[in-house]
This record gives structure tokens, C-alpha cells and sequence, in this order.
């Protein structure tokens, strides 16, 4: 299934994470998409990137960053 399938704003997070080298975490993307870095907004970011995971498009490495569902998923 493609990407856009989802909301426009979830397209945009897939995009972040697909570009990104590693795994990342929810602050970097919220910064990627010039959403803020204060707790409310890089929240809002984390609850769409779980949410992407719990879904089967992204993964969630133990160490709480993401990465694309059938990428790598090292945290190095």
C-alpha cells in the first residue's frame, strides 16, 4: 500500500523518516516539519509516529526512534 493512502500530515512524517539516514526520534521530525520543539508539540509528533507503527508502516526501535517498516532499524 502507498503512502498516499494516509492524511496529508501523515505523508509528510513517512517522508521525514524515509529521508532520514537512521532511525530517528519524534523531536527530529517534529524540527524536520518546523512544528516546535516545546513538549505539547514534539508529543503530538510522537502520538502519529506510534500510531504509523502500530499500523505496520514505520517501526519502533527499543530505543524509541523510528524508522521505516522494512528498513534498517539499527540506533547506532
Amino acid at each position: 500500500m502507498e503512502a498516499e493512502v494516509l492524511p496529508e500530515d501523515y505523508q509528510e512524517i513517512i517522508r521525514v523518516v524515509t529521508e532520514a539516514v537512521k532511525p530517528v526520534k519524534a523531536g527530529q521530525v517534529s524540527v524536520k516539519l518546523s512544528l516546535g520543539t516545546l513538549p505539547g508539540q514534539v508529543e503530538a509528533v510522537r502520538a502519529k509516529l506510534k500510531r504509523l507503527a502500530e499500523r505496520g508502516w514505520l517501526h519502533r526501535t527499543p530505543a524509541g526512534r523510528y524508522c521505516l517498516a522494512s528498513g534498517d532499524s539499527n540506533d547506532n
